[in-house]
């Protein structure tokens, strides 16, 4: 979906994905390490731009770029889709940063933010491949209580594979929200000082 919505963090903000970006996109989501727990791409940059087309008339999907404030430097997107605007939730995915990014924390709290802040969003949840270990052991480490198990959820290349749901919602916000802007903005201190 088209939208203008821009979150500035300490370190790092959102910002609305463009076709300007389909070259960055493809470089993330064709990484043979970074890509081994996500659905295949498309290689194409005439396929990536069709499939931004398709993506900019879809309601309730917002696709963010995640970079760095000191530079634009891209690091990362994600994004939030499926809005279920009777029920008030949405899924947070497409989560996928450059090697080395510090961007984890601040993204997470930008996307959380957006989505309880502005859109008035009262649950989000994400789903992780149950092997893409990190990536849940960063849900758990944010102090996400509400998980779950989801057998055979994923096709992931021809494989049944199973996920793991955090879910958050506006009451789980009201303490995980000042926690996680606390640790974005000691790692952007920390940021500051590396420089």
């Amino acid at each position: 979906m088209r939208h203008d919505i821009v979150l500035e963090g300490s370190a790092f903000r959102l910002r609305p994905v463009s076709d300007s970006d389909a070259t960055f996109i493809l470089k993330l989501r064709t990484n043979a390490f970074l890509n081994r727990f996500l659905h295949s791409t498309d290689s194409s940059l005439q396929s990536q731009l069709n499939w931004l087309s398709e993506y900019y008339k879809r309601e309730g999907d917002w696709y963010f770029v995640v970079e760095r404030c000191a530079d634009n430097r891209p690091e990362g997107l994600i994004s939030l889709y499926d809005h279920n605007a009777t029920l008030h939730k949405a899924e947070w995915g497409r989560w996928i940063l450059l090697p080395g990014s510090r961007a984890a924390i601040e993204s997470a709290w930008l996307i959380y933010n957006c989505a309880f802040t502005l859109l008035n969003i009262r649950e989000v949840y994400c789903r992780t491949v149950a092997g893409n270990a990190s990536v849940i052991s960063f849900h758990d480490s944010c102090g996400i209580s509400k998980r779950k198990l989801l057998s055979g959820h994923f096709d992931l290349n021809n494989h049944v594979i199973d996920a793991v749901e955090h879910c958050v919602d506006l009451s789980d916000w009201r303490t995980l929200g000042p926690r996680l802007k606390f640790l974005a903005e000691k790692l952007a201190r920390r940021m500051q000082n590396d420089n």
